[in-house]
């Protein structure tokens, strides 16, 4: 996902190209986060907790992909995905302390994601749902008050390495209610296929924009109507529909963290609300000439 901008305007970025640790090793900090999503299937997957947790966790990777690889150890669970268009990348992960049940032993596991969002949906809140790998018929059975679906597992080869998100400097950080930002990009998609994210110092504002044919609408937030600002001059266009797609998938109703840069991409992310986690997406923007 570079930010080249000498791109022609609207072509999208490759997500790909980005290296796992593009400050060439110099933070002494970063690590190589893509090995936990490679290896073999996991001896032990056993693990248990209200549908309420676990359901948000499948839902929020497959309104991304449809298959997705998921990292477990001792920590907890993990999931990395890209789209097929390498625009949109996610990130999540989910400490073991979250589930009722958590017997696993480390390996990464290629699954449906929309088949098992499809199994626990049979459930609600209070509903304990229950997967539990079947390795001698490599499947996945997803047990939600004794009713039972088995979902194939994938050969994880056969799914795209995830890369992990880069390190991009995006100065601004916006902390936007949900509704608020629903309302942002609703209004802007009426108008246009592009939103534009503006952070203006000198107003001290956040500012969602779009131009239609004739038309044209800004969406502005003072400091006092967001949930926190942290102000830096900020640009960024993107499709409408992306965000509107990733605002809708971020679990719960908590305030939704923007960081933007300028021509960056930017990163939308929000804790899940029943368990202890963060899901975050990135999004590349559509360049300037």
């Amino acid at each position: 996902m570079s930010t080249d901008q000498q791109q022609p305007a609207d072509e999208q970025e490759p997500a790909t190209e980005t290296p796992d640790t593009p400050d060439g090793g110099t933070n002494p900090e970063a690590k190589d986060t893509t090995a936990p999503f490679t290896g073999p299937v996991p001896t032990q997957f056993d693990l248990a907790a209200d549908v309420t947790v676990l359901k948000p966790i499948f839902e929020v990777a497959a309104s991304l992909v449809e298959q997705c690889r998921i990292a477990v150890s001792a920590d907890g669970l993990a999931m990395r995905a890209i789209d097929a268009e390498c625009v949109s990348m996610l990130e999540l992960r989910v400490d073991a302390a979250s589930f009722d049940r958590f017997d696993v032993t480390e390996g990464v596991l290629g699954v449906n994601v929309q088949h098992v969002v499809d199994a626990l949906s049979v459930g609600g809140a209070g509903d304990v749902g229950q997967l539990t790998l079947n390795a001698s018929a490599s499947e996945l059975e997803v047990d939600v008050d004794g009713v039972t679906r088995t979902a194939e597992l994938i050969p994880t080869e056969s799914i795209r390495t995830p890369p992990s998100l880069p390190e991009i400097e995006s100065p601004a950080t916006c902390h936007i209610s949900r509704p608020d930002l629903s309302f942002a990009l609703s209004a802007a998609s009426v108008l246009s296929e592009r939103v534009e994210i503006d952070v203006d110092t000198d107003d001290g504002e956040l500012r969602f924009c779009a131009n239609g044919d004739v038309d044209s609408m800004v969406y502005r937030r003072e400091p006092q109507e967001l949930v926190a600002f942290e102000p830096a001059d900020a640009l960024a266009r993107f499709e409408t529909s992306r965000l509107r797609t990733i605002d809708r998938a971020l679990p719960g109703e908590s305030p939704r963290k923007l960081e933007v840069g300028q021509h960056n991409p930017v990163r939308l992310s929000a804790p899940f609300p029943d368990a202890e986690g963060v899901c975050q997406f990135m999004v590349a923007p559509k360049l300037p000439t």
